[in-house]
């Protein structure tokens, strides 16, 4: 009966397992649909910020962890956050080092993809402060930088969401920001948007993005 019941247990992990990697597929094949179909910038962004978003729940739970190898599927292995962030990026279409970005400080990450004007630093704010902060920057996707953490965070309307590898729960999660402990307990935070026009115009083109950072 025990063998009998592993195999079920395993027969159902490998099921979840192939369900998993077949969404992630269909999720990458539809951002290369999107580019074919010859986008406006309006139009990539929105479906940019629904892919990226759509890969990262495919990562929730997947083990936090520094060190090689790092993977490149979720659900298998360990990731640390900064490859977390460059991952997606990658497997969304872009063409960016994500080796060499996720390497540098949280502010080059940040540069790589937002102007100056696209990014925003919170000093001495309490979370009150830096959610409304946020809020104001408006609907989005954007990089979030902390003392030695880098993530996502997701704007719709007065939902702020912190999308990361989590050395806290050493779990890939999706968190509401204004309690996200690393976000807290940071002193330093700086967000920038992620999906600039010049940004998405490079994606259309698929030119290669740049990595801001010598490390």
């Amino acid at each position: 009966m025990k063998t009998l019941q592993t195999l079920i247990i395993v027969l159902a992990l490998f099921t979840s397992a192939v369900a998993t990697a077949n969404d992630y597929e269909q999720l990458q094949t539809q951002a290369v649909e999107v580019r074919s179909s010859g986008p406006t910038v309006d139009e990539a962004r929105t479906a940019l910020t629904e892919v990226i978003v759509s890969l990262s729940q495919e990562w929730l739970g997947t083990r936090w962890g520094l060190g090689l190898p790092q993977s490149s599927t979720p659900q298998e292995g360990k990731i640390n956050c900064g490859t977390f962030v460059g991952t997606l990026l990658v497997h969304a279409g872009f063409d960016v080092n994500h080796k060499k970005l996720q390497r540098q400080p949280a502010e080059l990450i940040i540069k790589t993809f937002a102007g100056k004007d696209d990014i925003r630093r919170f000093r001495n704010r309490s979370m009150d402060e830096f959610v409304e902060g946020v809020r104001e920057m408006g609907d989005g996707l954007y990089i979030i930088g902390l003392d030695f953490h880098v993530g996502y965070l997701l704007v719709e309307g007065e939902s702020v969401r912190f999308i990361h590898a989590s050395y806290v729960t050493e779990t890939v999660v999706d968190e509401d920001a204004a309690t996200a402990e690393p976000i807290v307990t940071s002193k330093y935070r700086v967000v920038g948007r992620l999906l600039t026009d010049e940004t998405v115009k490079k994606w259309i083109a698929k030119k290669k993005i740049q990595v801001k950072g010598s490390w």
